[in-house]
């Protein structure tokens, strides 16, 4: 009989010990092999929760399943494509990586100053000869002549003349003349002889991420293991560059609108390894799925998705505000685009679904076998269709509904391919968004919501442009020539320069002595007066560069001191009005670059690797994107001023 009583007594010993025990430790989280970062271009934070009820693919997925960080904004000015990318592949704001916008101002030696492209760079000094290394010596009448130039030696061999020539007196062999038909025939003689080779010029620009002032986490996760691969693609270039870093090891590659293709430039290596083996699937792709493939695949007509719910809650008919050159309403023609078919195909919502059939293909391919060899990589992903469409048609449009929607479904293919690859916690997916959309000031007003806002245009559309307008202004108060030409703008952002060169002087006026030396400065004194004054409506506040030690503290200030670098930012910096733009089309379209919510609240979600389903209101910025995937592989970001959010997984 006290056998059941034992064995009563033990299992009631075995329980109490169960409730005592200590919980068992946690389960360490799998090391990552693919850190996949995807950026959708022109998402804010209200605009995707707004969004919501129209998703149903990768979006909803990130949103369902990811670690969602409510409350995260970028803190600098200028919130565009080229600092919002590179934010997220640094961990830092421009006023490190030095990617200060889309375009910036070069201020040359002599005090003039232009506007560049963040993207372009100085390409590799060309092969000297035509066709390259052509060389060619023939002695005639005691002096010795060089080619450089087939076409130029079948010339003169017709005629005894040379269109361009260069002659080197006592130079040749016994003291000959030399006559060279250009550079490149000095360039091959010199190399040829053992003489001081001369410096070659730079060939064509090229598109590259040499502005970037501080190394990506992809470069730096290729230094620290050389044998990672980091593979970036996007419609845009300056996405795919600058989300990659500059190591010329990254694989890059960007839709051209010219061709349909997907390309990459001489700023990256395709003769290596990795470059090679994934130029082979490029140009495979390109052969089978691209170029002329394109209008057999898309047809001529940019149709609506099925299953549209209509249009978001504020959305209504833009009609009398806005003729695109698409067209208004769907069905787009695609066939009837200024620019051709394939830069149709780049305006309106499909040119995401040919990146992420490229994207899909590389994640499959066994010979490149991204994230599944002995080394991390990292795949970056940036889908554009949603801010090229919100630019022309703004967010309030069922343009901007359609591409959303298409970007959701894209997403959706990425994220199943990765599924197909990968076991839970091998990848890492991070997403966010470079910046927001301002909605449309005429539609405000059409709604009866706001009087405020208004249109900057920057762009010649018939019409004086902002800046010529406030160079008119300049010359009139400071007694300048009134055909110059004073104040340089960009397309999209709300940073002045003056023109230079300075000092400037005064013609006949009321400003006194003709000849009268008026400085940077004042220049720059009176435009804050006259823009005070005479853009009221659309400028609440300017920022002159050269007085930043005396700005007043504000949180505005603080992001004005973030995109600063001296030698890009230009002259003055405009704190906009709410709702206003600065934009190319007086009629039509939105844009981005404030300091307002709408443009620097956006996404920032991470899924995969341990990340707790869920949402955080924890404020967070999207410069810790990078940090957070760097801690996740054991890299560190020296440059960074985000932080890890690893604290946030189970």
């Amino acid at each position: 009989m006290r056998q059941p009583a034992l064995l009563l007594a033990a299992l009631a010993f075995g329980a109490a010990a169960r409730v005592n025990a200590a919980p068992p430790p946690p389960q360490p989280t799998p090391p990552v092999k693919l850190l996949v970062t995807v950026v959708i271009d022109g998402v804010s934070w209200p605009r995707l929760e707004q969004a919501r009820p129209l998703l149903a693919g990768g979006l909803k997925r990130m949103l369902d399943e990811g670690h969602v960080f409510t409350r995260s904004r970028y803190q600098h000015l200028n919130t565009e494509t080229s600092p919002g990318h590179t934010a997220l592949s640094t961990g830092a704001p421009p006023r490190v990586t030095g990617v200060v916008g889309n375009r910036w101002f070069v201020r040359a030696p002599d005090g003039t100053t232009k506007v560049v492209s963040s993207i372009e760079q100085p390409g590799p000094p060309a092969v000297p000869g035509q066709p390259p290394l052509f060389y060619h010596e023939v002695e005639k009448d005691g002096r010795l002549h060089v080619f450089a130039n087939a076409g130029e030696l079948e010339r003169w061999r017709r005629s005894g003349e040379l269109g361009r020539s260069k002659i080197l007196i006592g130079g040749g062999p016994g003291g000959a003349t030399v006559v060279f038909d250009g550079d490149d025939a000095e360039w091959q003689f010199a190399f040829r002889n053992g003489r001081a080779v001369p410096a070659l010029p730079p060939g064509p620009t090229i598109q590259g991420p040499a502005a970037l002032r501080v190394p990506t986490l992809g470069d730096l996760l290729a230094q620290a293991r050389p044998e990672s691969r980091v593979v970036s693609l996007s419609p845009k270039d300056r996405s795919a560059a600058f989300m990659a870093g500059r190591d010329p090891r990254h694989v890059v590659y960007w839709y051209d609108k010219t061709s349909g293709r997907l390309v990459t430039s001489a700023a990256y290596d395709t003769v290596g390894v990795t470059g090679s083996m994934s130029k082979a699937i490029v140009d495979r792709f390109n052969r089978e799925r691209g170029g002329t493939h394109l209008p057999g695949r898309f047809g001529l007509l940019w149709k609506q998705l099925e299953g549209a719910r209509g249009r978001l809650p504020s959305a209504f008919d833009l009609s009398p505000y806005q003729i695109p050159s698409l067209g208004l309403g769907f069905d787009h023609r695609l066939d009837q685009f200024p620019g051709g078919y394939f830069e149709a195909l780049y305006e309106s919502g499909l040119v995401d679904e040919i990146v992420t059939d490229l994207v899909v293909t590389i994640i499959a391919d066994e010979g490149l076998s991204l994230g599944r060899r002995l080394q991390v990589d990292a795949l970056n992903v940036s889908l554009s269709a949603h801010d090229i469409v919100a630019h022309s048609y703004g967010t309030e449009s069922v343009e901007a509904d359609d591409a959303l929607r298409r970007v959701d479904r894209q997403l959706g293919r990425i994220l199943a391919a990765l599924d197909e690859k990968f076991v839970p916690g091998d990848v890492l997916v991070a997403l966010s968004a470079d910046h927001g959309f301002s909605p449309i000031p005429e539609a405000l007003r059409r709604a009866g919501e706001t009087r405020t806002g208004g249109r900057l245009v920057t762009s010649d559309r018939g019409l004086p442009t902002f800046q010529e307008r406030v160079s008119r202004m300049l010359a009139s108060t400071l007694c300048l020539d009134p055909s110059g030409s004073y104040v340089l703008a960009t397309d999209t952002s709300w940073n002045l320069a003056w023109a230079g060169p300075f000092p400037q002087r005064t013609v006949e006026g009321s400003c006194g002595p003709t000849g009268r030396e008026v400085s940077r400065a004042e220049m720059g004194r009176a435009a804050k007066r006259l823009l005070s004054i005479h853009f009221a409506e659309e400028v609440e506040e300017v920022l002159l560069v050269d007085e930043q030690a005396s700005w007043l503290a504000s949180k505005v200030a603080d992001m004005a001191r973030n995109v600063l670098d001296p030698e890009r930012i230009g002259d003055a910096l405009l704190i906009p009005r709410p709702h206003a733009l600065v934009h190319w089309d007086p009629a039509r379209g939105s844009g981005h670059g404030t300091h307002h919510d709408y443009d620097t609240h956006v996404p920032l979600i991470f899924l995969g690797a341990g990340f707790a389903r869920g949402t955080s209101s924890d404020p967070v910025t999207p410069y810790d994107l990078a940090p957070t995937l760097a801690a996740a592989v054991g890299i560190e970001l020296p440059q960074a001023t985000g932080r890890s959010l690893l604290s946030f997984r189970r």
